[in-house]
């Protein structure tokens, strides 16, 4: 077989108008090679030469022990036992060009575009997120529908089922529809048990969630996600273009970048597709199931907590404040992502939603209930007091108010129950009396309840007769009757 070189040089020679003897001596080559090669206008081909493998005739036999797995040195044994003559090395190399064509298969995909509306896909990816100085760690989840590559994101600070379930649940109101098939990956919150054949078996809490919504989940094959959909690399934009090197002040205003992100992301052309995902959505969305409506109770699940005298309920071992009005009742929490809750009383109703603390409580955090139930209470107090003060000068006239700055003086914080105590005593000893007592007590310089008390207890007091039913004479009446009065006639045959 003449060389690529020399059928090269032999035509360019020959185009130089050199015989055929002369390129023959100088190629060094026979006269019918030139000639045959000057005749033939398409250059040499070259095919590699094949060698048949002892190991090719035991072909069946190591495809049955591959499947009872044998390892390469049983492999080696029982081939020998069968007249094999080659060596062990041979058998280790044929087996590793076996296991190559096999990777080679299972790597060829094929591409197959989804029609508008049919498909979504659901994926989620942990990250430390730096939040006030504070290293947190997020779960970040991602729904794409397959056709347009419109996208929705959210966080969670915890990854149960729950948060997958709210995830998907919000990315469908996202996209305002519902495409009937979900496709995902192998995760515990979702998937229990997915076997090599493809028998799946689902988390029964995932399952309800898609049959409320009429979606067909559809588990991708283990280590294997080329086949799970559109998106190999789901995250691989949104931790480049936002999530390195962010830091923020709080979780709110990651919210707020992660919302932006996700829009603008909407609206650049896609780098497979060559336009806006937002634009292919407009295609996309009348394929849409219409969103049914289900009972957030259905989808969420909800913790009983009691609520303490001062109004606060435990989460995570930290306080949070709840309406006061539910002292030592019973308040449903729901979780949100592990990053907020919400509170619903016995009906239903949501009464409020907290931020969940990062940090442990040193002590009560306030209330903001407290200070105006305070603020209340001390006016009434003030009223009583002003109250008090005001009747003890009308009932008392001058006497009292010199009587009063006095108590003041004397007893202090106390002058409010020495004022009711003494305003007491009317209703035993009459206004007149007291009077007469307070203006003794002035001249003595007596200022106490005591003082006032000790000089009406040689008083005669007004007590009041009092009614005593049984001191009541009332007229003997007969009100006894024979037993005939109360039977009843019976009538048979009617």
């Amino acid at each position: 077989m003449l060389s690529m070189y020399r059928w090269q040089q032999v035509k360019a020679l020959r185009a130089e108008g050199v015989g055929v003897k002369k390129i023959a001596g100088i190629l060094k080559i026979s006269k019918n090679t030139v000639k045959k090669y000057l005749k033939s206008p398409d250059p040499p081909q070259f095919k590699a030469r094949k060698y048949a493998k002892e190991l090719d005739r035991h072909q069946q036999e190591i495809a049955a022990m591959l499947t009872k797995k044998y390892i390469g040195t049983r492999i080696y044994e029982e081939l020998t036992k069968q007249g094999y003559q080659g060596s062990l090395s041979s058998v280790h190399r044929y087996l590793r060009g076996i296991k190559e064509e096999e990777k080679r298969t299972q790597l060829a995909t094929t591409r197959v575009e989804t029609p508008p509306g049919r498909q979504m896909q659901y994926d989620w990816k942990e990250w430390v997120l730096p939040v006030g100085g504070q290293l947190i760690k997020i779960y970040l989840h991602e729904v794409v529908l397959a056709y347009s590559r419109k996208k929705y994101y959210s966080f969670s600070l915890t990854i149960a089922a729950r948060d997958v379930i709210r995830a998907v649940a919000e990315a469908i109101h996202f996209f305002g529809g519902v495409a009937p098939e979900l496709v995902i990956d192998n995760p515990k919150q979702m998937v229990i048990t997915h076997t090599q054949d493809g028998i799946v078996y689902y988390n029964e809490e995932f399952l309800k969630f898609c049959g409320l919504y009429g979606i067909q989940p559809s588990a991708c094959c283990n280590y294997r996600a080329r086949t799970k959909g559109k998106a190999e690399r789901p995250f691989y934009y949104l931790q480049e273009h936002l999530l390195r090197g962010l830091e923020v002040e709080s979780l709110f205003e990651f919210e707020e970048k992660l919302a932006a992100f996700r829009d603008e992301y909407n609206r650049r052309p896609h780098s497979e597709l060559k336009e806006p995902p937002e634009e292919r959505f407009g295609r996309e969305k009348d394929y849409l199931r219409p969103v049914v409506f289900i009972e957030p109770t259905v989808l969420y699940s909800r913790e009983p907590k009691k609520v303490s005298s001062d109004g606060y309920i435990s989460c995570a071992g930290n306080l949070y404040p709840v309406p006061m009005r539910f002292c030592l009742k019973t308040v449903w929490v729901e979780s949100v992502y592990g990053r907020k809750f919400r509170i619903y009383d016995e009906k239903g109703a949501l009464v409020g939603e907290q931020e969940v603390s990062f940090q442990k409580q040193k002590g009560r955090p306030s209330h903001p209930e407290h200070e105006e139930i305070n603020r209340q209470y001390q006016e009434k107090k003030s009223r009583v007091r002003s109250a008090l003060v005001e009747k003890f000068g009308a009932s008392f006239g001058e006497a009292g108010r010199l009587y009063l700055a006095g108590l003041k003086d004397q007893v202090g914080a106390n002058l409010y129950w020495h004022l009711k105590e003494i305003l007491q005593y009317q209703e035993l000893y009459g206004k007149k009396e007291v009077g007469a007592a307070i203006q003794e007590c002035l001249s003595l310089g007596a200022y106490h309840k005591n003082s006032v008390k000790r000089l009406l207890e040689g008083k005669k007091p007004n007590i009041p007769v009092e009614f005593s039913p049984a001191k009541i004479n009332f007229p003997r009446v007969n009100i006894k009757r024979e037993l005939s009065f109360y039977s009843q006639e019976v009538l048979f045959g009617e």
